[in-house]
């Protein structure tokens, strides 16, 4: 017998793919399922929904949840024949079945909702029976965008490198392509064609980019970084670990009498075939490795005799085996889980990967496998809690799913260092009340240091969304997937504290199996664990502990609408920086001419804006009013990229047509009038200066040159020569600057001597130029390296010698700083050392300092705010005027001062 629960509905709180959180829905409790709506945002069904139904449903979990969302779609609003099966699994006495949801047949950007449905046992009928006792995730109910696309796919993957410079310069470039999605947003969603392109850049760093470009207009909409069986002879076998331990191995004798890495004594091997199998690299790139099946020319970790150690054990293999049979182990008896995908699938390890020749100190889940380098000669696969974190990035793939960008995004990283921190805390019977419980990696010293000193985050760090939560842009972290997952990771691992840590472990489990799905936020994350609890009918004391260690990391309904202080004017509120998804566009939260200003702003997935997707904002400092500005779009259009003189503003647009220079008056008046825009090329990054115009010119062969046209209507090619790739373009004064090549050389040219210097930086190998800017006399430039650690170094020289450029000194180490200059003034945005490798201690801050002492060396810097969010992407005007992105209210903000705020208390 079933009892009826009441009937409930919860707050649609959705983890946006954009720096704004954004609240779609108040709570709504009682009989009125209606969600509520914000106006002009984009509208969703209710986020969770519980006793709906009046009585069981007759029929298979998958019968019983299809036929339960069409029966209420007064409750959700999407036609049932719009949600396709994509999964069913099968937690205990509890079976979650997924809906994707698709428009006009073309699948929706992260709509899924899980059925949760229960059997009942009933001696009137033979046939099953199914309670829906809930159902979880997020759908979008006006969709109206026509699916026939108007920009095909193969120009559609043309405007990728024309578009982002940082895609132009990938080694080696794979695209795979993902077909049509739609993504939605307020004006009836986008129909975009997907893509995945997958190398390196010259630096080594890695890409693994998922780029979604509007099949109508042609322009990027999203786009962020996704870098998360044979016959067998089994003996067994042992191997000496980084410790220096001896343990066992399960491995396989070949044909030729040799023994491999390869574990086929688990159950899945059985059912499914599935291994453990683990790989040596040999020092190849990680880069090689990343996304696929393991290369041929990687081999499998072999030895002659049945004794593993030597290059086995320094190259971390013996550990990754050992420590990925404990994973399986942990999932199969814990979780009632076969492996990584469920089904029994091999596990696949790649040990020994090596980045530009040096050690790379990381460990990642590409898709596929894992693969693991080194930090400071320790392999990553020696801890337990790091393979397990990475394995179960698996997990959550095969599960719910989660994107990894943003709230969803910190969400796949707590769930990893919950399991990771939980397998090896059960190993090592490592008290849930000892302070190094929450430790992260702090066995990678190898016994060297303390191992707090060691770790790279703490689930007891007691981070919590008020005071804690960062607006992270989405070219750093995605949007904070490390820094801000501790916050909920924090809540997960309390409530391990608080209860038996089995049955914390299992409702863990069962959240992200059954309730959670790709764009669950931390709201909706607390909702999933109350309804994964409740569904295993634990006592009151549990669900009481439950939101006990919620509250205690701000996690509540509407913990977004907290807000900071700022100190500044709100020039535009809830932006999206355009510059977050195209390589080539200013890192200035503004242009800046005299009294004039334009911000180039767009919305990731246009979650709660208009049809236009990319727009300008032009306003005057003299005449600020609130968010007066005067907007300058176009329907069908992407504007974007802007430069501001006496005269014009110029800028990028975009349509299905092709890419050119436009432009409108100084102060954002008059109609759109064409600049630039030649048939067969593709312009962008222009530049104005005092009626002198600069930009980009794109061929179909890949040739990007620069090209000037004077006042006059003269137009010259600055780079005739074959094969040029530029990018970051900027002009001064009669000068014009650009990054050339591979990105490591920096290019200025003399237009009155028609004179061009080059320079290669000296970090050449490690490091790219991302941005170039010029005063008067010099040309600045900021140089991105990633030897061991990620760093930003500043340099200049005069413009009449660039061999006499030198770095710059800071007011103290820089990481992935933003900068701004003028004759006056030199400011810049840095985030620490952690938070340059997703783990922030503190947000990053704007400083300034006057212009000739950073160039002397003796520059003492001040502060431009005094703002408590992170202040980002500065732009400097005239005296002291300065305009910055800023994370102090609930959203991201561009903020203006007219002085420096020079010390704050």
């Amino acid at each position: 017998m079933t009892t009826r629960r009441a009937r409930r509905i919860l707050a649609a709180g959705l983890a946006t793919a954009t720096t704004s959180a954004v609240v779609l829905a108040a709570p709504a409790w009682g009989d009125d399922p209606t969600p509520a709506v914000t106006a002009g945002a984009v509208a969703v069904t209710p986020a969770t929904t519980q006793g709906l139904d009046d009585a069981p449903r007759t029929g298979t979990p998958r019968q019983a949840a299809l036929a339960y969302m069409a029966d209420h779609e007064d409750v959700y609003d999407v036609p049932a024949e719009d949600l396709e099966v994509v999964r069913t699994t099968t937690d205990g006495g509890q079976t979650a079945v997924r809906l994707q949801q698709q428009h006009e047949g073309v699948p929706v950007f992260g709509a899924q909702y899980a059925v949760q449905t229960e059997a009942v046992t009933t001696a009137r009928s033979a046939a099953p029976v199914q309670d829906v006792a809930s159902a979880t995730g997020t759908l979008y109910t006006e969709l109206t965008v026509s699916t026939s696309p108007t920009v095909s796919e193969d120009t559609a993957e043309a405007r990728l490198a024309t578009l982002d410079s940082t895609l132009r310069r990938v080694v080696d470039a794979e695209v795979a392509h993902g077909g049509l999605v739609v993504l939605p947003d307020a004006a009836g969603g986008s129909l975009t064609w997907h893509f995945t392109v997958r190398g390196a850049l010259p630096d080594g760093s890695p890409v693994r980019q998922e780029v979604y470009v509007d099949a109508h207009v042609g322009g990027i909409v999203l786009s962020y970084n996704n870098v998360d069986a044979a016959d067998a002879d089994p003996v067994a076998a042992t191997g000496t670990r980084v410790d220096g331990s001896t343990v066992p191995l399960q491995a396989n004798r070949e044909a030729d009498g040799t023994y491999t890495l390869v574990d086929s004594t688990r159950p899945m091997f059985e059912a499914a075939g599935g291994q453990i199998r683990t790989y040596d690299a040999q020092r190849a790139p990680y880069t090689d490795l990343s996304g696929g099946p393991v290369p041929a020319s990687v081999p499998l970790v072999a030895s002659d005799t049945d004794v593993f150690d030597g290059t086995a054990t320094t190259s971390g293999a013996v550990d990754a085996h050992v420590n990925a049979g404990k994973v399986y182990e942990y999932l199969a008896e814990q979780l009632g889980r076969d492996g990584i995908d469920g089904k029994g699938g091999t596990v696949h390890s790649v040990v020994n990967v090596s980045r530009n020749g040096a050690d790379y100190a990381n460990a990642f889940w590409d898709g596929s496998k894992m693969v693991y380098g080194h930090m400071d000669g320790v392999p990553l696969s020696v801890g337990l809690d790091v393979v397990g974190h990475e394995m179960t990035h698996g997990v959550t793939e095969h599960s719910a799913g989660l994107v990894y960008l943003n709230q969803s995004g910190a969400l796949n990283e707590a769930i990893s260092d919950y399991f990771g921190n939980a397998m090896e805390t059960a190993d090592k019977g490592i008290a849930m009340d000892d302070p190094t419980s929450g430790l992260l990696g702090e066995y990678l010293c190898n016994g060297e240091g303390t191992l707090e000193d060691c770790a790279l985050r703490d689930l007891n760090d007691g981070r919590t969304t008020l005071d804690d939560y960062q607006m992270i842009t989405l070219d750093v972290d995605n949007g904070g997937v490390h820094y801000n997952s501790t916050i909920v990771g924090g809540a997960l691992w309390d409530l391990r504290k608080a209860i038996d840590p089995q049955l914390a472990d299992q409702i863990v489990y069962r959240t992200a199996q059954n309730y959670l799905t790709p764009l669950s936020g931390f709201t909706a994350m607390r909702d999933a664990v109350t309804l994964a609890a409740e569904s295993l009918d634990v006592s009151g004391d549990v669900l009481d502990a439950i939101a006990a260690a919620f509250d205690a990391h701000g996690i509540s309904a509407g913990w977004e609408q907290r807000a900071g202080t700022q100190d500044g004017t709100v020039l535009a509120a809830q932006v999206i920086p355009a510059y977050e998804l195209y390589g080539g566009v200013d890192q200035e939260a503004a242009q800046i001419s005299g009294d004039t200003y334009v911000i180039s702003h767009g919305d990731a997935i246009a979650w709660d804006q208009g049809a236009n997707k990319f727009g300008l904002t032009v306003g005057r400092f003299s005449k600020q009013n609130g968010n007066s500005g005067h907007e300058v779009a176009q329907d069908g259009a992407y504007l974007l990229d802007p430069s501001v003189d006496s005269r014009q503003v110029v800028f990028t647009r975009i349509t299905a047509d092709g890419v050119g220079i436009y432009g409108v008056g100084d102060k954002g008046q008059g109609a759109i009038k064409r600049v630039v825009d030649e048939p067969g090329a593709d312009e962008t990054e222009a530049v104005t200066d005092d009626g002198t115009l600069a930009w980009l010119r794109t061929t179909p062969d890949g040739e990007t040159d620069v090209l000037v046209r004077t006042a006059g209507g003269t137009t010259t090619n600055l780079t005739p020569e074959a094969g040029t790739v530029a990018s970051t373009l900027t002009m001064r004064q009669g000068t014009v600057a650009w990054v050339g090549d591979d990105g490591t050389w920096v290019y200025v040219h003399d237009l009155a001597a028609g004179q061009t210097q080059k320079k290669r930086i000296t970090g050449y190998l490690f490091g790219m130029v991302s941005d170039i800017q010029l005063t008067s006399d010099r040309v600045f430039f900021s140089e991105d390296q990633n030897f061991l650690l990620p760093s930003t170094s500043f340099s200049s020289a005069p413009l009449a010698d660039l061999s006499q450029a030198a770095k710059l000194r800071m007011a103290g180490a820089t990481f992935l700083a933003q900068f701004s200059v003028t004759d006056s003034y030199f400011a810049y945005s840095t985030y620490d050392l952690w938070g340059a490798l997703g783990a922030w201690s503190t947000a990053p801050k704007v400083k300034v300092a006057p212009t000739a002492d950073v160039v002397a060396g003796t520059a003492t810097w001040g502060a431009v705010t005094c703002s408590t969010g992170a202040q980002l992407a500065p732009a400097l005007g005239d005296g002291q005027r300065a305009v910055w992105l800023d994370t102090s209210a609930a959203d991201t903000d561009v903020v203006t001062r007219g002085t420096f705020a020079g010390t704050c208390a």
